[in-house]
């Protein structure tokens, strides 16, 4: 079966970047055929910001064209371009990531409710995220909009349980509950290689902080390593930088680091994996959810620290042990349900 993914598969974001990857990979050797609808966010850089992430944006399009081998023949703009001209397909599967946050997908966000194409095309969402805790209404279609457009789909999978209750109170529609697909493989042996561990504690931070940083270099210096930054451009004074990575080399990272300090979701899914003891700093509080949502299935919510905590709180968490024995078996368990709900779902 053809199968077409709407994700955000075209950022020049770790995380999106990996996801749209694993999305794409499971599909394939669940035995379809798998393709990207190529719809892409606003890109118009200065001047200022080519120069500045140029080198990033080459490194992307060269893991994209790589591992995405099947796009749309069509580069999509806007939700009417899609709508004239949709790909012909048995189905349409939307997510992962943030597809249904209306903050980031803005004017293309009911393209990410599959509005467009004939209806007897195939609908599903897979591990689709809101990314929020409360649900905000979006300019660009309306609530009941929305509840129409999922009344074509044949099933509702998303990622985190605040996303699932925002379904069921705002959009009337019942949900179940998978993982992120990145998760749904144990390890990445094709961006890692041989794991060489680095000795070193690695910061992948999106928003800044500069109590965050202030509290991160003390860590190093109590635990004596050295502290390396992945990912931003930023250049915290005392620290090693990365920057830009290719996503390869971002995973890499992670995997072979003594301890991860992040606010990231995927920095959070990439640590579990490799079993890197971490910390969560909270960055932005609206939007934690999928994080929680994800640890509490581990039964390790309680490493979400906030700027707001202190030294000694980070120091209580890095030195408390992780069972990740518990760890793997949990994940092993929401693997096999995710994976035979997506089969499911397709078949």
């Amino acid at each position: 079966m053809k199968v077409s993914i709407l994700t955000y598969h075209w950022e020049d974001n770790y995380g999106a970047t990996l996801q749209a990857y694993a999305t794409y990979r499971i599909i394939n050797e669940l035995g379809h055929n798998a393709e990207f609808i190529d719809l892409r966010l606003p890109y118009n850089p200065s001047i200022k910001q080519r120069l500045i992430f140029g080198l990033k944006h080459f490194r992307f399009n060269c893991f994209r064209n790589k591992y995405f081998t099947k796009r749309t023949h069509k580069t999509y703009f806007t939700v009417d371009e899609l709508k004239k001209n949709p790909p012909e397909s048995d189905c349409y599967i939307v997510g992962s990531d943030q597809t249904w946050n209306p903050l980031i997908a803005k004017s293309l966000l009911p393209a990410f409710f599959l509005t467009f194409g004939s209806k007897d095309i195939k609908r599903i969402s897979y591990a689709t995220s809101i990314g929020l805790n409360e649900w905000e209404k979006s300019g660009y279609i309306s609530n009941n909009e929305i509840i129409a457009a999922l009344d074509q789909f044949d099933k509702i999978l998303l990622r985190e349980d605040s996303a699932i209750s925002i379904c069921k109170k705002i959009f009337k529609h019942e949900a179940e509950q998978v993982i992120d697909p990145v998760l749904l493989f144990s390890s990445y042996p094709e961006f890692t290689g041989e794991l060489t561990p680095s000795n070193e504690i690695v910061v992948y931070k999106l928003i800044d902080d500069a109590g965050f940083y202030q509290k991160a270099k003390c860590i190093a210096n109590k635990l004596g390593y050295p502290i390396r930054s992945i990912g931003s451009v930023r250049r915290p004074k005392g620290f090693r930088a990365s920057y830009p990575e290719k996503v390869e080399k971002w995973v890499s990272r992670i995997a072979n680091a003594s301890y991860v300090l992040t606010d990231s979701f995927h920095g959070t899914v990439i640590s579990l994996l490799y079993h890197r003891p971490f910390v969560i700093c909270v960055g932005d509080p609206k939007r934690v959810t999928r994080i929680q949502s994800l640890l509490s299935q581990v039964g390790l919510e309680h490493r979400i620290l906030s700027s707001n905590d202190s030294f000694d709180d980070f120091m209580k968490i890095i030195y408390q042990p992780i069972d990740w024995g518990l760890v793997d078996r949990k994940l092993y368990e929401l693997r096999n349900k995710s994976i035979s709900l997506l089969e499911t779902s397709l078949s």
